[in-house]
């Protein structure tokens, strides 16, 4: 065997230690991040990789959501191009000094120590951490850079927005909104070297805690204490701590689906157990209900292969929380018939109903059955009042075309379809759909008495006092609907978004201080669907 050929299959040990010539070129290329051109260019490209991901998340959004507009992602966006563009203003400058300093015969010291501090102190870290650790630790996303405001005209109920002439000093800026607004993450890149300088120059200090035995000795457990905290003067208050404060406030005046959102700090260049003072404050923090993350690296920047199934994970999730059975309202079988949910040559037209052309337009861009509704319900059974199922039938029976009343027989299971299994129910509704119907679509609904399960449940006490006042504003239907979703512990699916937001106002309006109080829960399909046939002065 030739010497190259047996070289090739058993290398050297000069081969092992030393790098190929190709290694050596990627050596030569990587930026050197101790000098100002170096370090420019990591930036960089840095800037340019994330800016990739995003928009690689943003098309996501817009494939699978029908108002990707709703995740809050533009902030971020908008802050790391400022810090592209800043960079590359640097990155120009500096070349030109460069370039002048070697007219001049000069070295180019002086370049380096006017441009490496201002690279340096650059806020891209830490929108780094924010889109890794997002990536790496969060699902779920509602958005980046939201802001949650406290205090007088903000309450329960009111998830924590601003209201007019609102005081922005009563509020703070959540850098992740996560597990669709349940959970609050806020990222700190402070060093322990600052974090310690701070410490002290706001007055921090240990000492043994009162009482102890070994208090002269300063051999008890110790304490952190912030003796400006009487003054009750928040800028008197070391950064994490304040941050700690208010984001309590705002969680604390915030709810998402009745509770209260989680809050979780993470400090990736801070690591436990190394500072007992640091340690001391980590615990400050932890005692206002917050989780506390120290250490470890978030994230690297993905390459555009794998970026969008790796990002997957951040959309919403709202159907974890399904139950394996759905209680359908009205809206949404009428949504399932509709002519509007199924056939793509449905174009707007004088004829139509204002309210339905909008429909059309929306759904040409985001069509609901692919999009959300069999999202939501494929592979889960299906139920409906006996009320909601009623009220369909009527609407459908007075104003429904013949493919939507075909279509409600098929979903609802009735003569002639009575008789017909699940898969072929499935196969006759695709012969009036434009959409490919899920195999898993468990057709067909089937209808609930709901009345004497309410009942039974009032009389049992299987309701908190609450039902009384939520009653008192419910139509029949709506009674039935949401009741039963109450007290089945059913998730009910509806686009009644204005009586759901009644109901969640009734309940904190009358929480009494019962944190653990909920209502029913209820999954809010944003746009309806109305049947075709609706006459065009027929009022909303």
């Amino acid at each position: 065997m030739p010497d190259n050929l047996s070289q090739r299959g058993n290398p050297s040990q000069t081969d092992q230690n030393y790098p190929t010539q190709q290694q050596q070129q990627q050596q030569q290329q990587q930026p050197n991040p101790e000098t100002s051109r170096g370090l420019a260019a990591l930036l960089l490209t840095k800037c340019n990789t994330i800016l990739t991901e995003i928009s690689t998340f943003q098309s996501l959004l817009s494939q699978k959501l029908r108002n990707p507009q709703l995740i809050e992602i533009r902030s971020l966006r908008s802050s790391i191009v400022s810090e592209l563009r800043t960079v590359e203003k640097l990155s120009d400058k500096i070349e030109a000094a460069f370039a002048a300093a070697e007219q001049k015969g000069d070295a180019g010291d002086d370049v380096e120590a006017r441009y490496i501090h201002a690279l340096r102190s650059s806020n891209l870290p830490f929108y780094e951490a924010v889109w890794g650790i997002a990536k790496g630790s969060c699902g779920g996303l509602a958005g980046f850079g939201k802001r949650f405001y406290w205090g007088d005209g903000v309450g329960d109920g009111e998830d924590g927005k601003k209201l007019p002439n609102k005081d922005k000093r009563k509020s703070v800026l959540v850098d992740i909104v996560a597990d669709d607004g349940e959970e609050w993450v806020k990222v700190s890149t402070i060093s322990e070297s600052r974090l310690l300088f701070e410490m002290a120059e706001k007055g921090w200090e240990k000492e043994s805690e009162p009482g102890s035995d070994d208090e002269d000795e300063g051999k008890g457990r110790t304490v952190l204490r912030n003796y400006e905290i009487e003054n009750e003067d928040d800028d008197d208050e070391v950064g994490l701590i304040k941050l700690a404060m208010d984001m309590r406030r705002a969680a604390n005046a915030t709810r998402v689906r009745y509770r209260r959102p989680q809050i979780r700090f993470v400090l990736p260049r801070i690591e436990e157990q190394k500072s007992s003072d640091i340690d001391d404050l980590i615990d400050t923090i932890r005692g206002y209900g917050i989780t506390v993350e120290c250490g470890g690296r978030y994230t690297e920047v993905l390459d555009s292969q794998t970026a969008e199934n790796s990002l997957s994970h951040l959309l919403p999730s709202h159907f974890i929380r399904f139950t394996p059975s759905l209680n359908v309202d009205c809206t949404l079988l009428l949504a399932m018939v509709s002519d509007l949910s199924h056939y793509k040559s449905v174009h707007p037209s004088p004829e139509y109903h204002t309210a339905i052309n909008r429909q059309i337009e929306i759904e040409r861009e985001h069509p609901l059955l692919p999009v959300e509704i069999w999202p939501a319900t494929v592979d889960r059974e299906m139920l409906c009042t006996d009320e909601a199922g009623k009220r369909m039938r009527e609407i459908v029976d007075t104003i429904g075309t013949d493919t939507e009343k075909k279509r409600t027989d098929i979903l609802m299971g009735v003569s002639p379809f009575d008789s017909l299994d699940p898969d072929t129910l499935v196969q006759k509704f695709q012969e009036l759909s434009d959409y490919e119907v899920p195999a898993q679509w468990r057709l067909p609904v089937k209808t609930v008495e709901a009345r004497p399960v309410i009942d039974s449940g009032r009389k049992q006490a299987r309701f908190p006092p609450i039902v009384d006042n939520v009653a008192e504003m419910l139509s029949d239907i709506n009674y039935s609907v949401f009741l039963y979703g109450w007290v089945t512990g059913l998730v009910t699916i509806s686009s009644n978004r204005t009586v759901v937001r009644q109901i969640e106002t009734t309940v904190e309006n009358h929480r009494n201080g019962d944190e653990d109080l909920v209502g029913p829960t209820v999954w809010v399909c944003d746009t309806p669907r109305s049947l075709i046939g609706k006459e065009k002065d027929r009022r909303e």
